[in-house]
């Protein structure tokens, strides 16, 4: 309905304005020249603010497409074909024969030749052990006749030595005495053994008194003789040296202190 109405409106207003329109514009003014006198000069009011343009958008240069490189084609090499799989060999289950390997004959030799050297040699070892025992007995027999005939000669021979010594030694007397003097001799007669380093001349002797105290200790030692050897001499002392302590006074001797003459000649000892 509404539409209807305002094609209505539209038409009668169109209609009016067609009718008086041409009235108004053909009128005359009623002064033929109007003079118009500016009295003040106003200023022309300003006019509606110019609105700034927008600033333009800056126009970005599109970057240059940059076109991709030819991909380099590398060249593929051929792989080799890879060698067939040797076959699996079987395991066998006999058991592995070995080379058994011949002896040399002359290593043989060599090694029958050693073994008989080196018993030679230990059964030239056992000898010289035996003879070494052989040796030690023999001196120990020795040692034992000497001893034997130093008790049968002890009394006169200690005697005649005591005569003649300055000192003025007593008699033996008594068997105590001589069983005493027989072992003082057998204990010096153990250390009497020269070295072999040399030829000792038979006719070397050294005659030394010594002064012995009832603990069988050397109080003092007189050489009445020496030896032209004066290394004969050095091992005379050092084997009374080597004797010390001498065997005890027996309870039955009544003396303090006795004196005895040693005469030492290469390879024995001989009483005074």
């Amino acid at each position: 309905m509404q539409p209807v109405i305002l094609a209505l409106v539209v038409h009668v207003v169109t209609f009016t304005l067609s009718a008086t329109l041409p009235e108004i514009l053909d009128r005359k003014p009623i002064l033929d020249q109007v003079v118009t006198v500016d009295l003040v000069s106003l200023p022309e009011p300003a006019g509606p603010p110019q609105q700034k343009a927008p600033p333009q958008a800056e126009i970005t240069k599109p970057e240059p497409v940059v076109e991709p490189e030819a991909a380099v084609k590398i060249p593929v090499e051929p792989q080799a074909d890879s060698p067939p799989a040797e076959p699996v060999k079987p395991v066998s289950l006999k058991p592995i024969k070995r080379k058994v390997q011949k002896a040399d004959p002359k290593k043989i030799a060599e090694e029958e030749a050693r073994r008989k050297r080196e018993l030679e040699r230990q059964k030239a070892l056992a000898r010289a052990k035996q003879e070494e025992e052989k040796a030690k007995d023999a001196a120990q027999d020795a040692r034992a006749a000497l001893a034997e005939m130093i008790r049968r000669q002890g009394i006169q021979q200690t005697a005649s030595a005591s005569s003649r010594r300055s000192s003025g030694g007593r008699q033996v007397n008594s068997i105590v005495e001589q069983n005493y003097y027989a072992a003082l001799y057998d204990r010096v007669q153990q250390f009497w053994v020269l070295p072999e380093m040399r030829q000792w001349d038979p006719g070397l002797e050294t005659i030394v008194v010594a002064t012995i105290l009832r603990d069988g200790s050397i109080a003092r030692t007189v050489v009445e003789k020496k030896s032209t050897d004066p290394f004969f001499d050095q091992f005379v002392m050092k084997t009374l040296r080597k004797a010390v302590p001498l065997p005890r006074f027996p309870k039955l001797m009544a003396q303090n202190s006795i004196e005895i003459g040693f005469r030492f000649r290469p390879g024995e000892l001989v009483s005074m």
